[in-house]
């Protein structure tokens, strides 16, 4: 068993658990610091187990107990589920990390508890994008946004089970649950089995890759889909990788997602297209974790000169690097 209080680490996960609060205080992000955010008992104690994993290794912060603030009253079952983000990868890695732990208790609930992330309106993100991959996840479980200080009459507290860097592989029954349930209410869509995700669609400079609609006419010639998932529903683009043996593309994304989904006997080959190496690193990683997949990593960045901005975004590719890659671990 997992005691509540102990700290997270951001090297990796504790094991599975699930705390049962009453009375227990949601609070959400306060401007002033770094995140904070997080569940409190009903005894004035902070839950460190409902603290999450944000980018660059950073827990979210533990928020200022000297003041007991004015709370709303929240009747009914709930379980927290953690913090809200708007973007896609993050959504992915930073707001579904306890969701592993809503089918065991999915009759007994009224639904999960979603921290907005901070300067967003989150229903909106529900609304338009995220609504439907969540009712799914919970089988139709409602959504509460506390923007205020708010208590729970009963409130599940679930470990962490996912999200990014150390924390990239989930738990074995994180793994389990979410492509068991991906399984069990996605059916596959498309005849090719092979698939190349391309971002040449995307409507910012700095999403975009270097020389990508070459690549696509190589993958193209090679009878791979070329595929642009930011057009399709979640659901959509779960069914299409659900039929991938052959998933092609830069890092980015649909790649912490199509782990949800591949086939086990499925291969991978992702190439690099920003200098981050440390994120580039952690989708191979969470793709063999998931779907034990075999996952080529390629690098074909042209080297970076000493003078160039450390932040540039739009890396030049090496094309012929690229594709002598493909073509030697038979992809093309």
């Amino acid at each position: 068993m997992i005691d509540g209080d102990l700290e997270l680490s951001s090297k990796s996960l504790p094991p599975a658990h699930v705390e049962r609060l009453q009375n227990a205080l949601v609070l959400p992000i306060d401007r002033k610091s770094s995140m904070a955010c997080g569940v409190v008992r009903a005894d004035g104690r902070f839950c460190h187990m409902s603290r999450t994993l944000l980018s660059g290794a950073r827990l979210s912060g533990v928020p200022d107990l000297e003041d007991e603030p004015f709370a709303e009253m929240q009747m009914g079952r709930w379980m927290f589920a953690g913090v809200g983000r708007h973007h896609f990868g993050h959504f992915l890695v930073e707001t579904l990390i306890r969701l592993w732990a809503a089918g065991y208790y999915r009759d007994e609930l009224d639904g999960i508890v979603v921290i907005p992330n901070r300067g967003i309106d989150f229903s909106q993100a529900i609304d338009r994008r995220f609504g439907p991959f969540l009712s799914l996840m919970t089988d139709g479980l409602a959504v509460h946004l506390p923007t205020h200080p708010t208590r729970y009459e009963t409130l599940l507290l679930p470990s962490p089970g996912f999200g990014p860097q150390g924390w990239i592989t989930g738990t074995p029954i994180f793994r389990r649950e979410i492509r068991a349930r991906v399984a069990a209410r996605i059916r596959p869509q498309g005849d090719n089995d092979k698939v190349y995700v391309s971002r040449t669609q995307l409507h910012k400079d700095d999403k975009l890759v270097d020389q990508e609609a070459e690549v696509e006419e190589v993958m193209r010639k090679a009878g791979y889909d070329i595929f642009y998932p930011e057009q399709h529903s979640i659901a959509d683009q779960l069914s299409r990788y659900m039929t991938a043996k052959s998933l092609v593309g830069a890092e980015g994304s649909a790649f912490h997602l199509a782990p949800f989904a591949m086939p086990t006997e499925g291969r991978v080959a992702l190439y690099q297209r920003r200098y981050w190496t440390r994120a580039f690193n952690a989708y191979p990683a969470q793709i063999e974790a998931f779907c034990e997949g075999e996952v080529t990593s390629l690098r074909p960045l042209q080297t970076r000169d000493k003078n160039e901005i450390t932040g540039d975004k739009s890396p030049k590719l090496d094309f012929e690097k690229l594709t002598d890659g493909l073509s030697d671990a038979g992809f093309i």
